[in-house]
């Protein structure tokens, strides 16, 4: 028992992806109350002393069987617990299981797994239930518990000698109204959710009543735990005080000393000498990170006039080289499609590229490059990401715009299983990070029908004049044609679709794994290959593929030998810049998460046929499989975002929304959270004024007067536009010709431990709506079931991180890439033509398995997706 000034609970982790939800529920429920987190297979030497600290433990759920060791690691401890070391405890799914299992009952599969479904609960009205006869809990579970051969009958009383006691069912005649939905129910009529020992302080419950959909009667079953386990301890802090002195009276007053200096001693025991692995790690303190000054945004700011996204390019010809384009204009909505964004590179351009497991990231600017070692950035990509972009602030920019520069560009799904401790092989050509440093953009805000020519270099106010003239004269410096789509017979496309046999064989095997209880989900996937005619500049395509699929968060992407086409519906996350309110002194800033889960045709019948209204998609995404399908996601992104945010910060604004695509409707949820860094040390806002400006390329960069006068747009000048931006011109060429560039060292170490978007994005990696829950096992099933095929940039991310503090990234879904290393060549000697340079691209998709997926409908569905990315090669 904890003898701390705050009631303690320990947490066992069965790595499970609903975990920090529980916690939250347990912190911002029990007044006063800490919780520690283990993992169930962490090393503790002396199990039953480590308990000692704590008040109760709560044994979590998790995937796996109950009967198996390394499913439950510590929880099976917990049960065999002697009268010395005993203390309340909760089990919540497989820690219920466990409960049941350990003392004489039994636990088998379920029929029809159930996960993400709302179901009743009646109560037999006692002991934690006291008061709670009906709830509305949701249940994850392919497994079920069994206290004896009449358990599905909850009226007949159990056996007296039996150490466990029933006190809720799910009985089918009370849920017959979900039922109607689901075919060939095979499920008891009743089955066992919740029991409590008889002489133990310890209880268990099968359902979450942690889920966003689990209504408040069940989550008042924790507070009832609570008061039976605070109930418990103070009872038996009296035995124990009184068997003390009984002990005193007998042995003698010494003996009575010795006691109480034994009583001292356990008060004052610290985690670390008992293992605790979290309060005993070790803490790496780095060097400082001296202030530099923050560079400030030079902008200018033009109606918009009719001007489009494509119609920009052409003007600013930017077809040569690399290129990033974040593109909202095809779908504006006032909550997502509100601006487009388009990154103006050149060879000063700073990129950055990772490969898996390399425990490096190369750094190149100019002819220049180096290889980084992560071993001083905690030895993962995102530390160092975290601390290129903490040396690289930037004031002055307009807040309404969320975009003011910054790091551009991809982290492909091997690198996002990378941060749950599974790494794949890398192909050595292939980039699995890559991002440039945009140091030049143009952004257009959609709403306000505004264009801003932004720029972070200093002294850049000729560029910025340059540019603002182009466009707003609507000239480039050669005649040219506008952007046209591409013609398609130029293709002659060959597209190779996956096998449906093969697939719906892969359907099979993740049913398998969720019937067994290994998953609750599984986001399985595929890929069709297209071989296409060669295309030196795919921008046409990608026009191709925007007037095809509508989508709030397209993007036309080149970085290096990689070409991505993306139509993407989904937002990942995005993040506000850090800001500080009037009434608090707290640096806060705003995540977001918007999963896509759950799918129906907007043309059932083909493109030919009659579309759905937006009523119908309604009443068919009401399913129970649909609304599982997106409800699980939301809980998994739930836990991730409480990991980070920490508990009551993270809140539902949006549960289970139709939005409607131009060839899908889709289910939407929106979830956020609240990022709070208590007394920061430095505003973000506010430019640091004590340091030297020599810092490393592409850090931030003094204030000048040049630069800071010229922040905000400016009237026309008297003297001719073009000789003004010409003179100009001339002083930045001899300026720069005179100009030495250092070879670029990596940025110093982060200053503190200020959360950040990019920890919030490290820790939600991947997308959860493309792996399912618990994530890391369905990742790790997933990785088997897909053939250790690689996924490549399908299912990452792709977005900014801005030098103002915010981000903003999407899932790449609706999608196509290629390598230039995959092209391949094509010959007819009959004909005595030369050889053919063909591209090779790979379009991905796929669909959520649950326990209710049809092999049809899976098939189906992911089809549905497919097709809407590749017809653009047809």
């Amino acid at each position: 028992m904890s003898y701390a000034t705050s009631p303690r609970i320990l947490f066992l982790d069965a790595h499970d992806s609903f975990t920090n939800n529980i916690v939250s529920l347990l912190e911002t429920r029990l007044s006063g109350v800490e919780v520690t987190v283990i993992k169930i297979d962490q090393q503790i030497l002396d199990f039953p002393s480590f308990l000692r600290n704590f008040d109760a433990v709560v044994a979590g759920p998790g995937p796996g069987h109950p009967g198996k060791a390394a499913d439950i690691g510590l929880i099976a401890q917990l049960w065999r617990l002697n009268d010395q070391h005993l203390l309340p405890v909760l089990g919540i799914c497989l820690g219920f299981q466990s409960l049941v299992l350990a003392f004489g009952g039994s636990v088998v599969p379920l029929p029809n797994p159930r996960h993400g479904i709302v179901r009743k609960v009646t109560s037999n009205n006692t002991s934690i239930f006291e008061s709670i006869t009906d709830i509305s809990p949701v249940q994850y579970h392919s497994l079920h518990a069994l206290l004896h051969q009449n358990a599905f009958r909850p009226e007949k009383p159990l056996k007296s000698d039996h150490d466990l006691e029933a006190l809720a069912w799910d009985v089918e005649a009370d849920n017959q109204d979900l039922n109607q939905t689901i075919a060939h129910n095979a499920n008891p009529g009743a089955i066992l959710m919740a029991v409590k020992h008889r002489t133990k302080p310890f209880y268990g419950l099968q359902f979450h009543p942690e889920s966003i959909c689990s209504d408040q009667a069940s989550q008042q079953l924790v507070d009832h735990w609570w008061t039976e386990a605070q109930r418990w301890n103070r009872q038996r802090k009296a035995q124990t005080h009184l068997h003390a002195v009984e002990k005193a009276v007998c042995e003698g007053s010494q003996k009575m000393s010795d006691s109480s200096m034994l009583l001292n001693d356990i008060r004052e025991l610290s985690l670390p000498d008992m293992h605790d692995p979290i309060a005993g790690c070790d803490i790496i303190i780095t060097p400082p990170l001296a202030d530099s000054y923050p560079c400030r945004v030079i902008s200018r700011t033009l109606p918009l006039g009719g001007l489009t996204v494509p119609r920009i390019w052409d003007i600013l010809q930017l077809d040569d080289g690399d290129a990033v384009v974040l593109d909202a204009e095809p779908h504006q909505r006032p909550d997502t499609g509100t601006h487009s964004a388009i990154g103006i590179l050149g060879p000063s351009t700073i990129k950055l590229e990772y490969f898996v497991g390399s425990g490096k990231v190369n750094f190149r600017q100019d002819a220049h490059q180096c290889s980084i070692d992560l071993s001083s950035f905690d030895n993962t990509i995102f530390g160092y990401l975290k601390a290129f972009m903490s040396a690289r602030k930037a004031i002055g920019g307009d807040p309404n715009i969320p975009f003011w520069g910054g790091l551009v560009g991809y982290i492909n799904y091997e690198a996002c299983l990378e941060t749950i401790d599974m790494t794949t092989p890398s192909h050595p050509d292939k980039p699995d990070i890559s991002f440039v440093f945009v140091e030049r953009s143009v952004v257009v805000d959609h709403q306000r029908q505004q264009l801003h020519v932004q720029s972070i270099k200093s002294e850049d106010i000729d560029w910025i004049e340059m540019i603002s003239l182009r466009i707003a004269t609507r000239t480039t410096p050669v005649c040219r044609p506008r952007s046209v789509p591409i013609d398609q017979s130029v293709l002659k496309s060959i597209i190779t679709y996956p096998d449906s046999t093969s697939y719906m064989r892969k359907i099979r095997k993740c049913q398998d794994y969720i019937h067994s209880g290994d998953s609750y989900e599984l986001c399985l996937t595929n890929q069709a290959s297209i071989n296409a005619g060669h295309l030196s500049n795919p921008w046409p395509l990608y026009l191709h593929l925007r007037s095809l699929n509508a989508a709030p968060f397209s993007t036309y992407m080149r970085l290096g030998g990689m070409t991505l086409l993306s139509s993407s519906p989904e937002r990942f996350m995005r993040w506000t810049r850090p800001g500080i309110s009037d009434a608090s002194t707290a640096e806060t800033s705003t995540v977001q998460f918007r999963p896509i889960k759950g799918t129906v045709k907007r043309y059932p019948n083909g493109p030919d046929g009659p579309a759905i209204t937006l009523r119908e998609a309604t009443t068919l995404l009401s399913s129970p499989k649909e609304r599982a399908e997106n409800l699980m996601i939301v809980d998994l992104i739930r836990h991730d975002l409480h990991g980070v945010v920490g508990s009551g910060n993270v809140r539902v604004p949006k549960l289970m929304v139709v939005e409607e695509y131009a060839t899908l409707f889709q289910l939407v949820t929106v979830v956020e959270g609240t990022l709070i860094n208590h007394s920061p040390t430095t505003n973000s806002n506010v430019p640091s004024l004590t340091t030297s400006p020599n810092s490393s390329p592409g850090t931030s960069r003094p204030v000048t007067p040049s630069s800071s006068s010229s922040s905000s747009s400016s009237s026309s000048s008297s003297s001719s536009p073009a000789s003004s931006i010409a003179s100009r011109n001339r002083t930045h060429r001899r300026r720069a010709a005179t100009t030495r560039k250092p070879t670029p060292p990596p940025p110093p170490p982060p200053t503190n431990n200020k959360k950040t978007g990019i920890d919030v994005l490290a820790a939600s990696l991947p997308p959860g709506s493309m792996t399912g829950a618990p994530k890391r096992r369905s990742c790790a099933l997933l990785h088997q079931i897909e053939e250790q095929k690689p996924r490549g940039i399908y299912s990452g991310v792709v977005g900014y991180m801005d030098v103002g503090g915010g981000g903003d990234f999407s899932v790449v879904i609706r999608s196509a890439f290629r390598w230039d290393g995959d092209s391949v060549y094509h010959d007819d000697d009959a004909e005595g033509r030369e050889k053919e340079k063909r591209d090779v691209w790979t379009v991905g998709a796929g669909g959520a398995i649950t326990a209710l997926s049809t092999e049809n409908g899976e098939w189906e569905e992911m089809g549905a997706k497919l097709g809407s990315t590749v017809r653009m090669f047809e």
